[in-house]
């Protein structure tokens, strides 16, 4: 076997330069007729993108802005106009060399035709969108350029074939937007993509060709300087990018020996690049998620051979998503430089620090532990607690931060870095600065995270309840409102705190099941209530998800004339974190309800940033004064503060209500205040509604701070 395997081997050193020259003309042929092809491919994608791009743009001109620009009503277009529309967007489109064009308008989640090009022979088939008919399975691509207003490409499937398409936005003078569309079959570009593919296998077939007849006329004369340079490919195929081959001379041999090593020095800055960049946050400069982990590998395994600690901290910085959102992402990205050289003044010369993701930075500190890590904590918030100075704007910054700490929360980089992150949120959550991560906090989050999943089936059989607490008008004693809160009985848990499982619904998106259960249970219940003669505002608690989302109101209006209750005999309580979280869409919203009828109270006031500017301008009746003001009123600082809130609510026109009232002293205090009514646990808890009727039959209705 050996024999004949060495008969096939080749002798003569020319037939093995030869043959060393075909495969490396092979390799560069192939790589070639790769790169051809993509860069064909590629132009062949941009000539149709374009294509479709300016049969979409030239849609408005051919069909004429005084028909776009009418109001969209059944019959109001005659069917030989939408059809003679038809035949000449068609006409268009094979002029142009594209499949379709059409135009679409949204009716809530339905997209409807304006417009769509058929042949002859389509449109006697009917297979065309008529005026204003619904189209049915349209792709994801065109609910983002009706939502975001921006042109989007996408290929997709439906009934009519499988295309690639552009769809354009327009926005009308009445604020809709209109999507103008161009297709071209896939079929259509898969013929000019195969094309292209042969037209690059044929480059691909002449530079072989070509390089075959250059092998065999130089292999006579390369025989020893080609040997070299076969040598040193052969090292930098193995990774050695430092080979070089001498250079004698300047005939063509020394200059393909210099061609080769400007080539493995060329390979050399790539691969160095290439590694920087896997390594490396091209944005902050720091060590990115993979470098991270194997930082902290390394110094576990040298804290393992000196018996000695590693902290792992990560630092999120709080409410960045509004810097992206009000002041652009070229702000933002500025914000995060900025903020990563300030987190690198906290180092020492043996810490790491990293950015794990978006906003996020981990600080790995070898040698530090539960006993020595406040001094890098008060270094770590004294370089977050001065503003930023971006692009003329100052930007206040603040940062939840968690820690874990080898070998007491895990002993690999995955576990530690995990924990740090489950601290880091549980400090989020808690709003805390800091915290150290807890096995048992995060069993509590399991527990928290298992409840969600049973919410739905919660709200199916009936397991939440509401309670009522009263709030008493401070002038004349009467009971004139409570505000409902909602209570789970748990068939296995009993019952199950608000705490447990709204601020996670709140996360997890849940929560608008929740709140449209409330208040449909909060509008039945009053009209029970007006039916029994008793006139009792019911107030009920809205989040800030809810007030974000663009649908909330209309689903609000639907519960009204699905219960037929009154919109006056309910207030929704918004926070004031809600009304600053999205200011316009917000506002808009609350101008909405307003109209409907709906009483609208800021809760825990004074929590917030709003300005009283904004403040002056929200369509609101009532603030309510956090009770964490209410509980400082043994101070004289709390008393200032809950002193100026009434004043400002009373400039405003509004009604000023203490919550968290629990002693006599308070609610003697908010009386000489000012404040209009009060509620909390001296006047009563929480009820469930058989026992608050109860209580307020036997109270009649009235409640004055006992004798």
């Amino acid at each position: 076997m050996q024999r004949q395997l060495a008969r096939l081997m080749p002798h003569t050193a020319r037939t093995k330069i030869l043959l060393v020259f075909m495969l490396v003309n092979l390799a560069a042929t192939i790589a070639y007729a790769a790169y051809a092809w993509n860069m064909q491919a590629r132009s062949v994608r941009e000539t149709v993108d374009a294509r479709l791009n300016t049969a979409a743009a030239a849609l408005p001109k051919i069909i004429g802005y005084e028909y776009l620009r009418a109001l969209p009503q059944s019959g109001s277009v005659p069917e030989e106009r939408y059809l003679a529309m038809s035949r000449l967007l068609h006409d268009y489109a094979n002029k142009v060399g594209v499949r379709y064009l059409y135009v679409f308008i949204r009716d809530g989640d339905t997209v409807r035709y304006l417009a769509d090009g058929a042949s002859e022979e389509e449109i006697r088939a009917g297979n065309y969108g008529r005026y204003l008919s619904a189209y049915t399975d349209p792709p994801a691509a065109l609910f983002e350029a009706f939502n975001e207003r921006e042109a989007r490409f996408a290929e997709y499937r439906d009934r009519w074939g499988q295309f690639r398409s552009v769809f354009v936005p327009m926005q009308r003078e009445d604020g809709s937007t209109l999507i103008f569309g161009a297709d071209i079959d896939l079929d259509q570009l898969q013929v000019e993509l195969d094309k292209a593919l042969l037209h690059a296998l044929g480059i691909g077939m002449l530079t072989f060709l070509a390089g075959l007849i250059g092998s065999l006329l130089l292999a006579r004369l390369l025989a020893a300087p080609i040997a070299q340079l076969a040598s040193a490919a052969e090292r930098v195929a193995m990774g050695d990018y430092k080979a070089r081959v001498p250079i004698r001379g300047n005939d063509e041999v020394a200059r393909l020996g210099r061609a080769f090593n400007l080539m493995s020095g060329a390979i050399a800055e790539r691969e160095q690049e290439i590694t920087r960049l896997a390594y490396i946050d091209p944005l902050t400069e720091l060590p990115n998620r993979v470098r991270l982990a194997e930082l902290i590998s390394e110094e576990i395994h040298n804290a393992q051979q000196g018996e000695d600690s590693v902290a792992v901290i990560m630092v999120d910085i709080d409410r960045f998503k509004y810097i992206n959102d009000y002041l652009g992402y070229s702000v933002g990205d500025a914000a995060l430089k900025s903020i990563a050289q300030r987190l690198r003044q906290v180092q020492r010369e043996s810490d790491h620090l990293g950015r794990f993701s978006g906003d996020e930075f981990v600080l790995v500190l070898p040698g530090v532990n539960r006993g020595n890590l406040e001094p890098v904590l008060r270094r770590l918030h004294s370089v977050l607690e001065n503003p930023l100075a971006i692009a003329g704007q100052s930007i206040d910054v603040a940062g939840s931060t968690g820690a874990a700490f080898f070998p007491e929360h895990g002993t690999s980089a995955h576990m530690l870095l995990r924990q740090a992150e489950s601290a880091m949120y549980m400090a989020k959550r808690t709003l805390a600065n800091f915290m150290v991560y807890d096995a048992h906090q995060e069993e509590n989050r399991k527990s928290q995270l298992s409840l969600l999943g049973e919410l739905k089936t919660a709200i199916e059989q009936h397991q939440l309840v509401a309670f009522y607490q009263p709030k008493v008008n401070l002038q004349d004693g009467y009971i004139n409102s409570v505000e409902a809160l909602v209570r789970w009985q748990h068939p296995e848990r009993g019952w199950v705190p608000p705490n447990q499982f709204i601020p996670f619904a709140e996360q997890t998106g849940k929560i608008r099941s929740l709140t449209l259960w409330m208040l449909r249970e909060c509008m039945q219940q009053s009209l029970r209530w007006n039916a029994a003669g008793r006139q009792l505002r019911v107030s009920v608690n809205v989040s800030v998800s809810d007030m974000e989302d663009p649908g909330f109101v209309s689903l609000v209006e639907c519960l009204l004339n699905e219960t037929g209750a009154n919109a006056q005999d309910l207030c929704l309580e918004i926070t004031e974190s809600a009304v600053m979280g999205e200011p316009e869409r917000v506002m808009a919203a609350l101008r909405r309800l307003r109209e409907l009828g709906f009483k609208l109270s800021i809760d825990d006031f004074g929590t917030g940033y709003s300005s009283l500017a904004y403040l002056s301008r929200l369509p609101v009746n009532q603030l309510k004064i956090d009770r964490s003001f209410i509980l400082r009123l043994h101070e004289a600082e709390g008393i200032q503060i809950a002193r100026a809130i009434v004043q400002l609510g009373h400039i405003l026109k509004l009604e000023v209500v203490a919550e968290g009232v629990e002693s006599a002293e308070a609610w003697q205090t908010v009386s000489s205040l000012g404040c209009d009514s009060v509620q909390g646990y001296l006047v009563a808890r929480p009820m469930p509604q058989a026992e608050f009727d109860a209580w307020f039959s036997a109270c009649n209705g009235r409640w004055s701070l006992p004798a």
